[in-house]
């Protein structure tokens, strides 16, 4: 996530002037729930991964969104939380911690949080012709 990598083929993402791709799972029961402030653990991906992904996913294939993310900033980590127990830290759940979080100490992290500031909804069929028609 860090370096803006693929997360399926871990080549570089797909960045243009309108910003860097992203897919998003949307929730059929709320839908265009996403808006500036919002945040994801899933890094960015290049079209044919994201391509692949929505006919691969059961997740995505029934309902996702295409975004080109402008601005965006890392904002926590996901992963198990701990708290003093004893000789050592117990284990006690796992969730996301915003970096200013007093238990940003005790979470032992397993994913970057990033969060989007300033995007555009995409149709991921015209960036994929997009994609087509300049040959990469």
């Amino acid at each position: 996530m860090r370096k803006l990598l693929c997360q399926v083929c871990g080549g570089p993402s797909d960045r243009t002037p309108e910003g860097t791709l992203w897919l998003v799972g949307e929730d059929a029961d709320d839908p265009g729930r996403w808006k500036p402030g919002d945040v994801t653990t899933h890094p960015p991906l290049c079209v044919p991964c994201a391509v692949a992904s929505v006919e691969a996913c059961p997740h995505l294939r029934k309902q996702y969104l295409a975004l080109r993310v402008r601005r965006f900033a890392p904002a926590g980590v996901h992963g198990a939380l701990y708290r003093p127990g004893g000789p050592i830290p117990v284990a006690y759940g796992a969730d996301g911690v915003p970096f200013e979080s007093w238990q940003i100490r005790w979470v032992l992290a397993g994913q970057l949080i990033m969060e989007f500031h300033e995007f555009t909804v995409v149709d991921l069929d015209t960036e994929h012709a997009a994609y087509l028609a300049n040959g990469r």
